[in-house]
């Protein structure tokens, strides 16, 4: 039994050292927290040989037990479905990182009459863009309140949406802005502030989605371009593109988190 649980380690990492050569890696640090198993059996069958075939298949089989740590976690994270929504029309999702569990439990946001704390109890930021340019169209947070406090979080920043676009004397590198009220998109709540002009500052348009069963508060920072590849080069063209992100979006985001 010695022997054969050798024999059979040595060809096991066989199998996996000529899968890694071919390109194909398991990470457990994907941003979705998944297993990942990138095969094309089409390539390892032809790769392989017969008795490394079998044990590959042995490997693949076996790996839920080798990630179900990672996996647990992910059960306890209502946030990570939201992450799914990988690809939106021609954008990609570039850069996903989640919220650093050793910092504060919530974030400021600026209000008319001071800067008020909104709670954070986990969250994930979302870089979106196009395949051709390195430069980003969205930021995207993707934030969990304080059940206790979710009212509150969100009364505030409807409220600062609504400051932003009651400014008489938008400063040097903002413009003026106009409020965007309570509409539905997908069944979440949504409401929005957009500016005269692009290129302005570096945002165009801010844009939140709640999730008020989830107490989840989705906000979208919508980014001005640079020259080279941009896609909108007037304010009628980036309202046209928002319109589309913000519906594909909302309809990959209900049918990932399952509400």
């Amino acid at each position: 039994m010695t022997a054969m649980l050798h024999t059979w380690g040595q060809t096991l990492g066989s199998a996996m050292s000529t899968i890694q050569k071919m390109g194909y890696t398991h990470s457990a640090s994907q941003p979705d927290g998944t297993c990942e198993h990138m095969i094309n059996w089409r390539i390892l069958m032809l790769s392989l040989s017969h008795r490394v075939i079998v044990t590959a298949v042995m490997a693949i089989v076996a790996w839920p037990a080798f990630c179900s740590p990672i996996q647990s976690k992910n059960n306890n994270d209502p946030l990570l479905p939201y992450t799914t929504c990988t690809t939106v029309g021609n954008l990609r999702a570039k850069v996903i990182t989640r919220r650093s569990g050793s910092g504060p439990d919530y974030r400021e946001i600026a209000t008319k009459k001071a800067k008020e704390r909104v709670s954070v109890i986990d969250g994930y930021r979302v870089m979106f863009g196009y395949r051709d340019v390195s430069y980003y169209y969205a930021n995207v947070k993707i934030e969990q309140s304080d059940p206790q406090s979710y009212a509150h979080d969100k009364a505030l920043v409807i409220g600062s949406l609504k400051d932003l676009a009651t400014d008489k004397q938008p400063g040097k590198f903002s413009t003026k802005y106009t409020f965007m009220d309570k509409g539905i998109l997908n069944g979440f709540e949504h409401y929005g502030a957009d500016g005269d002009a692009i290129d302005v500052g570096g945002t165009v348009g801010t844009h939140v989605l709640f999730h008020d069963p989830g107490h989840v508060i989705i906000t979208v920072y919508f980014l001005n371009q640079e020259k080279q590849g941009r896609r909108f080069n007037s304010i009628d063209e980036y309202r046209m593109l928002r319109d589309t992100f913000l519906t594909d979006y909302t309809k990959c985001l209900k049918s990932a988190s399952h509400y």
